[in-house]
């Protein structure tokens, strides 16, 4: 029987329609993964805003002028903590319930010593329970120094900066990291959604009468996928107006940021075919796409470019789609590079990926025909 375009887009379409009143008759599967997609922003976002503001207690018993510059100087100290006044009874207290990860007292007679020009101490207590954080407070507190004895032209700061920023605007950590986010989200929900279509067919024994009609089976899980698609692509059009208007990251280029939108959701709903066939089985997709999710994740570029860190861990992610997902999304909202790529070739790479998934899809359906 020779089977025509027409026959393959009946099937197609068929399979389409069928998984999408399957969606709607499940709207709590579709709830949790749109709800799903918002909270990988919220925690993100919160993964970023706990590394780098440290409640940190602020005890100025100077109070002069010279100590309220340098308060400003401390605030503006690459947010690494957040400084909330106190008296030293009360902050001493948070610091040993772990509440706070540092004090911060700047003592009497502070802005006389420095119109004297002469050198005093500023005490800093630090629970050290987390080098990370300690770590930034003791970086962030020398900056503030010279960055004050430079504004009060100290004649005991030797060093001066000269800064040229190779963009025009500096981007906060939460910003960058909200937009890569978005990459992380078409991962998990296109890729839950799809896998579970899939695998449903195997579980439901469905698998065994597609394998007997003369299109091929891949035709409609394709279809299916496609009906998984839709309703991940409505969850991430929910993301990115979060992203837009609750966070007020706005993109540079909509289209490129929308096309990049689409085309994760794509590729990402390939994978999740895959591992669908592969598994045929329901139950274990969320924790295989959550398990693969965080690695891949982390080394995507999603907290700073990736080839920063290495030539082995950058060698490593570009075994990884979402890496090229952050470039696309990354320079659509912001304009930057962060792969040395062109970001044509992350969207040609991308659909590599698609294609490859689909390739391994067909082979491993072929093998369950044989059988």
């Amino acid at each position: 029987m020779k089977i025509t375009m027409k026959d393959i887009l009946t099937a197609l379409l068929g399979a389409y329609r069928a998984e999408m009143i399957q969606l709607i008759r499940s709207p709590l599967l579709v709830t949790l993964a749109i709800v799903q997609a918002i909270t990988f922003l919220l925690l993100v976002s919160l993964f970023g805003l706990t590394g780098s503001m440290a409640p940190t207690a602020l005890i100025n018993n100077d109070n002069g002028v010279y100590s309220n510059i340098f308060v400003k100087d401390l605030e503006n100290a690459h947010h690494s903590f957040r400084l909330e006044p106190m008296s030293y009874t009360q902050a001493q207290k948070l610091l040993g319930q772990g509440k706070l990860v540092a004090i911060i007292t700047i003592p009497q007679g502070f802005s006389q010593s420095i119109s004297y020009e002469e050198t005093m101490p500023i005490t800093v207590d630090v629970d050290n329970v987390d080098a990370d954080m300690t770590d930034d407070i003791q970086r962030a507190i020398p900056s503030a120094i010279v960055s004050f004895g430079n504004q009060m032209k100290l004649p005991g700061i030797r060093i001066h900066i000269k800064e040229n920023d190779l963009l025009k605007q500096d981007t906060g950590f939460i910003p960058y990291l909200i937009v890569s986010a978005l990459a992380l989200d078409a991962f998990v929900v296109a890729g839950i959604l799809s896998a579970i279509a899939v695998a449903r067919e195997f579980e439901s024994g469905t698998f065994k009468q597609l394998s007997l009609t003369p299109i091929h089976p891949i035709i409609p899980f394709i279809g299916r996928v496609l009906a998984a698609d839709t309703i991940s692509f409505s969850g991430m059009v929910i993301s990115a107006g979060i992203v837009i208007f609750g966070y007020k990251v706005i993109p540079l280029h909509p289209f490129e940021m929308l096309g990049a939108l689409i085309i994760c959701v794509v590729i990402f709903g390939c994978v999740g075919a895959l591992v669908g066939i592969a598994l045929k089985k329901t139950l274990p997709v969320a924790s295989l796409i959550f398990g693969l999710a965080l690695p891949l994740y982390i080394d995507s570029g999603s907290l700073e470019p990736e080839r920063f860190d290495g030539n082995l861990i950058w060698g490593f992610a570009h075994l990884s789609p979402i890496y090229y997902a952050v470039g696309i999304l990354e320079y659509a909202f912001h304009g930057f590079h962060v792969t040395p790529e062109p970001v044509i070739v992350d969207f040609l790479l991308l659909v590599g990926w698609a294609v490859a998934m689909i390739f391994i899809a067909e082979t491993l359906v072929k093998r369950q025909i044989n059988r």
